[in-house]
């Protein structure tokens, strides 16, 4: 009985530390945004002219701050609301599977979980996206670092956007 009892003291320890630690699973909002709009004009500066006017158009559409983001993670897959959009959904273990976003544009989207991060990658033909979520040490704030690269910019796109519970 006594080694039972010697056994179990910290297998429950581990338990219930594993149920204090941070989760990345919630609803966080936004407390502050890099200012997107001059990042997209340092990441278009170089491009001619004609080309400058379409990018900037574009990057500034799909690049919103976003205001409200919900990640839902479980053993089956991995769920990412931003704002009042329909949530992203991904298999679990990384796992790429085709998403269509509202406006129609359809990629090859994955999701890989680490200890106190979620890297949610967009693939198409014309680039790719990779979000960045990390959580802080105590849990509190979540830090979105957006980085946007396609053959057609002459340098990827990056962006941070932090949230609070």
């Amino acid at each position: 009985m006594r080694a039972a009892q010697l056994f179990l003291v910290p297998v429950l320890a581990a338990l219930s530390l594993a149920a204090q630690e941070p989760s990345l699973s919630g609803a966080w909002a936004q407390t502050r945004a890099d200012d997107i709009a001059a990042a997209i004009d340092a990441t278009v500066k170089d491009m001619n002219f004609i080309k400058r006017p379409i990018a900037r158009g574009r990057l500034k559409k799909l690049n919103p701050a976003y205001r409200k983001v919900t990640i839902t993670i479980t053993d089956k897959g991995v769920a990412v609301k931003l704002d009042d959009r329909a949530p992203i959904l991904m298999p679990a273990g990384g796992k790429a599977a085709p998403w269509t976003r509202e406006d129609g544009e359809k990629f090859m989207v994955a999701a890989q979980v680490g200890k106190d991060q979620l890297v949610q990658t967009f693939k198409n033909e014309d680039g790719e996206r990779t979000n960045l979520f990390k959580l802080s040490p105590d849990g509190k704030s979540l830090t979105l670092t957006a980085t946007v690269k396609s053959p057609q910019l002459p340098k990827p796109l990056t962006y941070s956007i932090h949230f609070g519970r």
